[in-house]
C-alpha cells in the first residue's frame, strides 16, 4: 500500500532515502484506510524497512531527552518525532510547534501520518519535504496481495469474483484476518466479500442512527424546549460542578480519592506523658542525603511561613528510591512530624482504581486538589513506577498510559499550581519512570536510601527499642546472662 502510495504521489523509494541522509526531514503520508496511522509507524520500528536506522518513535506530546539516539530495547535506535492526527491526542498548535523546533534543532525526522478526511496538521502540510496522498485499499491491491499467496495463475481464474468486492469498505486488519496462507483462495475471497459488507452496513448504521437521533429532537422539541433543556443541563453540569468541589474541600473524611489524610503528632508527645517520643527526621537513622533534605526544608518551610522565602526557591519535589522496606514510608511519617503539617497519602495502584481512564486521570486531579486544601502539606505518592513510561502511539494501550504520564506532569508542572504541596514520590525501581517526571520543576531532587550498614542498623535498633535499650543492656553482667 505504501510503494502504490509513493507511486501515486510520484516519489521513489531513493528519494525517501535521500532525504533520510539530511537531518530532520520532515514526511506527510494521507492515505484513507482505517488501521494506517497505527500500521505505518510500527513498520518504521519493528522492521529494517527505512534505512539508517533502527527507528524509535517518540509521540508528539513526549518530552523528549536531548539525545537524538536512545538505547532502546537492547540496541541505539534514532528518535523520530511521530505525529498522531486522527487519534483523540491529537496535539495543539502551540505544542506542535515546540515539537517541530525539537526536531529540526536536534536533526530528527518527522512522521505525519493520517487516515481520515481531517487531514495532517497545517504545520507539516506547510514545511514537509515529502507529501505522500493514496487512495486506500483498492481492486488492484487485494489482487496483489492474493497474488503473493496463491500466485498469479490460481488468482487470475478469480478475477471477475475479486473484482465484486467493495475493496473501499475494507481494513488493514480486514486484509490480515481474511488473507492467511493455507486457506483456500475462494474462503479468502469470500472473507473480503464478507468483511467488506459488514463494514458497510457498520458505517451506513451509524449514519442513520445519527440523522435520525438529531432529526427526532428537532421534530420533537420545540425552541422553548430546547432552550430549557439546555439551561437545565447547564444547571446540572453547575450542581455536579459544585457536589464535586464540596467533596474535594471534604478531605480525606469523605474519601473521594482514595487518599487518606494524616495529622502530624506534637512533637512534644513523650515530654507530656503522651506516650513515646514522636518519629521525627532528626531522630532518623541511616538516611543520608534525604535527612539532610529534609531538614533544610525545614528551615526554608519556617521562613516561606514567615514570609521571607518564596515558595518556587525551595526545593519541594522529592524523588525517593531504594529496595523494598528500607523505610520510605517511615521517612514520610516522620517528615509530617518534623514539619508539623498534614500527610495526604495515595499511590498509582490507588489512582488506577478508577474503572476507565477518565475515572483515573480525575482521581489524580482530585488528590492534587485535596493535597492543595490541606496546605501547606506533604503530598506522599506511594508506587510511582506504576504511572509507567510514554510509549509509541501505535503500541498497545498507548494512548491509556501515554494519558496518566501526561496528567501526572501536568499536575507537578509549575510552582504557582503546587504552591503549598510537598510532593514526594517513593519507588523502588526508579529507572522504569519517564524521564520527563523526573525533570526541573517536577521530581527533580533524586536521593537514593542504600541499605544500611552497621553503625546505621545500631541506630535503628536503638531507637526501635527505646527505653527498653536500658534494660536489655543491663542485663549484661548479670548473673546467668548471655553476651
Amino acid at each position: 500500500m505504501l510503494a502504490a502510495t509513493m507511486e501515486e504521489s510520484g516519489v521513489e523509494l531513493r528519494d525517501v532515502v535521500s532525504l533520510l541522509r539530511r537531518p530532520a526531514a520532515v514526511f506527510a503520508v494521507e492515505v484513507l484506510v482505517e488501521g494506517f496511522e497505527r500500521a505505518l509507524p510500527q513498520l518504521v520500528e519493528a522492521t529494517a524497512f527505512m534505512p539508517f536506522g533502527p527507528y524509535v518513535g517518540m509521540a508528539a506530546d513526549f518530552a523528549f531527552v536531548d539525545e537524538i539516539w536512545r538505547w532502546v530495547e537492547g540496541e541505539t535506535k534514532r528518535v523520530f518525532l511521530q505525529i498522531p492526527v486522527a487519534r483523540t491526542d491529537r496535539p495543539s498548535r502551540s505544542s506542535m510547534r515546540r515539537q517541530l523546533l525539537w526536531a529540526v534543532a536536534h536533526g530528527s525526522p518527522v512522521l505525519a501520518v493520517s487516515e481520515t478526511d481531517q487531514g495532517v496538521p497545517d504545520q507539516i502540510d506547510l514545511t514537509c519535504d515529502v507529501r505522500l496522498s493514496g487512495s486506500g485499499i483498492d481492486t488492484i491491491l487485494i489482487t496483489d496481495l492474493l497474488e503473493a499467496v496463491y500466485g498469479s495463475g490460481t488468482v487470475s481464474s478469480r478475477a471477475g469474483s475479486i473484482a465484486e468486492i467493495d475493496a473501499g469498505a475494507l481494513t488493514l486488519d480486514d486484509l490480515a484476518i481474511a488473507i492467511r496462507p493455507g486457506r483456500a483462495l475462494l474462503a479468502s475471497i469470500d472473507a473480503l466479500a464478507g468483511l467488506a459488507d459488514h463494514n458497510r452496513e457498520d458505517r451506513d448504521g451509524e449514519k442513520d442512527r445519527d440523522t435520525t437521533a438529531s432529526a427526532r429532537r428537532l421534530i420533537m422539541q420545540s425552541p422553548t424546549d430546547r432552550a430549557r433543556q439546555t439551561s437545565q443541563e447547564r444547571t446540572a453540569d453547575g450542581d455536579a460542578s459544585s457536589s464535586s468541589t464540596d467533596k474535594r474541600k471534604g478531605g480525606s473524611k469523605g474519601k473521594p480519592t482514595g487518599a487518606e489524610v494524616i495529622q502530624p503528632e506534637p512533637a512534644d508527645r513523650g515530654v507530656s506523658g503522651k506516650g513515646g517520643p514522636a518519629l521525627l527526621v532528626e531522630t532518623l537513622t541511616g538516611y543520608g542525603a534525604a535527612k539532610d533534605w529534609a531538614l533544610g526544608l525545614k528551615s526554608d518551610l519556617a521562613d516561606y511561613l514567615a514570609g521571607d522565602l518564596a515558595w518556587s526557591d525551595m526545593s519541594t519535589k522529592l524523588l525517593l528510591s531504594g529496595p523494598p522496606g528500607i523505610g520510605k514510608t517511615t521517612f514520610a511519617r516522620a517528615l509530617c512530624n518534623s514539619l508539623q503539617v498534614p500527610l495526604v497519602v495515595t499511590s498509582v495502584s490507588t489512582w488506577l482504581q478508577g474503572e476507565y481512564l477518565h475515572a483515573v486521570l480525575d482521581r489524580m486531579a482530585d488528590t492534587f486538589t485535596q493535597a492543595r486544601a490541606q496546605a501547606p502539606c506533604i503530598l506522599f505518592v506511594d508506587e510511582i513506577d506504576g504511572i509507567g513510561m510514554r510509549v509509541s502511539a501505535w503500541r498497545q494501550y498507548a494512548d491509556y498510559w501515554n494519558a496518566c504520564v501526561n496528567k501526572l506532569l501536568e499536575l507537578l508542572d509549575g510552582a504557582v499550581k503546587s504552591e503549598g504541596v510537598i510532593v514526594v514520590g517513593a519507588t523502588n525501581r526508579p529507572n522504569e519512570i519517564d524521564e520527563a517526571i523526573r525533570r526541573s520543576g517536577r521530581l527533580e531532587t533524586h536521593i537514593d536510601i542504600p541499605r544500611p550498614d552497621i553503625l546505621p542498623l545500631a541506630g535503628i535498633l536503638a531507637h526501635q527499642l527505646g527505653p527498653d535499650l536500658d534494660i536489655i543492656v543491663g542485663v549484661e553482667g548479670l548473673e546467668g546472662a548471655q553476651p
